[in-house]
């Protein structure tokens, strides 16, 4: 386990000064560091850092790292004062992170809340009440998604803590906007202009300053939280825990590589193997392109999955491709125990598990498992099936309902994809830009490419 103090990292000067003595009054020893505003100031932060973990190894891999702070609130039922944790946190319209990215904080608590995060401050009702809309989220910020970009590529052992300052129903005005600067300090300019121009704003501020330390003794809470379940972890475990997913991946869709990414980040998984496979044997289809093509389309669609790496052996081994030879292999090669080896698999495939070859191996002697619900399934409906399905078979339906992952649907049809580009469809929404460019390059499903829009 690191030896590391743990890094809070807080967006303006204001509120790391606030949180850093509420912290230690908790007795909790950190560090912490002041980010700025926004995806560019976590950007600067970012690169400011670098030459530090180079030298002594601040940033690596394994260290605990919380972001925390105030947040704007979306959900009309979140009240002012209240803070919570991050489940899951989307990038809204924030670049540098790439925009509607999805990341699971590996440090959250049962009462989290999802996170929409912009490149700018929702002032309006009424743009929070879009925001809310589009994304579901409890609460926007500017910060969260950039920071879990960077956490997740740096293999850190993060969470994000916010507190609400304003909720669904209330404005930020201009004014209240412009007083702190893009590297989180207080912008006294505006402040003297803010007072001057209409001295009733002092009234304002006093209440503002009022309700900060209450939120902030929230936050701090928060992550004294976090950190105990931080204490749980090892870097070992996250360093050596392996993910294994397969499939014909012809063409890969976007959303493959969403899902890896999210259940790595859930299980602290920080190696993914992603195996194409060579012939499924429950598969109906036949693959419509070369092995070749679908390990180069493979290696496109994960390259910006951090930890993930392409395994051929399915297909340098050739014919019938059976997940537990496969699951031999590395647990045999890695030297790796039942718990530190994940096998992740759609809910069709997890219904139908019972049919595939050494089934009961696989669950009890070679991996966990793990499951991520399809439409028109919905997690609490599949967790019922699978806990009546392998408590008939004689296995643990508990462990099975466990196994489903609490992520909201995902559709990962390939098929879907190829009856898009039969309809002569675009397919920019469901695979990334190097895949597409691939198929018009090769000719790959000719039928179809030839048409694909652009």
């Amino acid at each position: 386990m690191t030896t590391q103090r743990p890094l809070i990292v807080v967006p303006t000067r204001h509120e790391l000064q606030n949180i850093r003595e509420e912290v230690a009054a908790l007795g909790i020893h950190a560090d912490f560091a002041c980010c700025g505003l926004g995806p560019g100031g976590v950007a600067r932060w970012t690169a400011a850092s670098e030459a530090a973990s180079r030298a002594g190894g601040a940033l690596a891999p394994g260290r605990t790292v919380i972001l925390a702070g105030l947040a704007g609130g979306l959900d009309p039922a979140v009240r002012p004062g209240i803070a919570r944790s991050a489940r899951m946190i989307t990038s809204a319209d924030a670049d540098e992170c790439g925009q509607h990215q999805k990341y699971i904080a590996p440090l959250h608590r049962g009462d989290a809340l999802d996170i929409a995060t912009l490149d700018r401050i929702a002032s309006t009702v009424a743009e929070k009440r879009a925001l809310w809309k589009a994304t579901g989220a409890g609460l926007v910020d500017m910060e969260s998604a950039p920071f879990a970009a960077v956490a997740s590529a740096r293999g850190w052992c993060w969470g994000v803590v916010r507190a609400v300052s304003d909720d669904a129903n209330t404005p930020l005005a201009p004014w209240i906007v412009e007083l702190i600067k893009t590297d989180g300090s207080t912008n006294y300019p505006a402040l003297a202009r803010a007072v001057l121009g209409d001295p009733r704003r002092i009234a304002t501020l006093v209440t503002i300053l009022r309700i900060t330390r209450p939120l902030v003794r929230a936050i701090a809470e928060q992550i004294a939280h976090l950190l105990d379940s931080a204490a749980e972890r090892t870097d070992e475990d996250h360093e050596y825990r392996t993910l294994v997913f397969g499939g014909s991946f012809d063409p890969p869709h976007r959303r493959h590589a969403e899902v890896v990414a999210l259940a790595a980040q859930t299980l602290g998984c920080g190696r993914i193997d992603i195996v194409p496979a060579s012939h499924a044997p429950l598969r109906d289809a036949p693959n419509s392109a070369t092995d070749r093509d679908r390990l180069e389309m493979a290696r496109r669609a994960f390259a910006r999955v951090s930890g993930a790496s392409i395994d051929s052996r399915e297909i340098n081994r050739g014919g019938i491709s059976y997940t537990v030879d496969t699951l031999r292999e590395i647990a045999d090669e890695r030297k790796l125990a039942h718990r530190d080896l994940v096998l992740l698999i759609g809910s069709d495939q997890a219904l139908q598990f019972d049919r595939w070859k050494s089934w009961r191996e696989i669950d009890e002697q070679l991996a966990a498992v793990a499951v991520i619900a399809r439409p028109p399934e919905t997690p609490d409906a599949l967790r019922r099936q699978l806990r009546e399905k392998f408590d008939a078979l004689g296995s643990d339906g508990q462990r099975w309902a466990d196994a489903v992952l609490d992520l909201e649907p995902i559709d990962l049809s390939s098929t879907e994809i190829r009856r898009r580009l039969s309809a002569g469809l675009g397919i920019d929404d469901l695979v990334d830009a190097s895949v597409v460019e691939l198929i018009r390059q090769r000719g790959l499903y000719r039928e179809f490419s030839e048409r694909i829009p652009g």
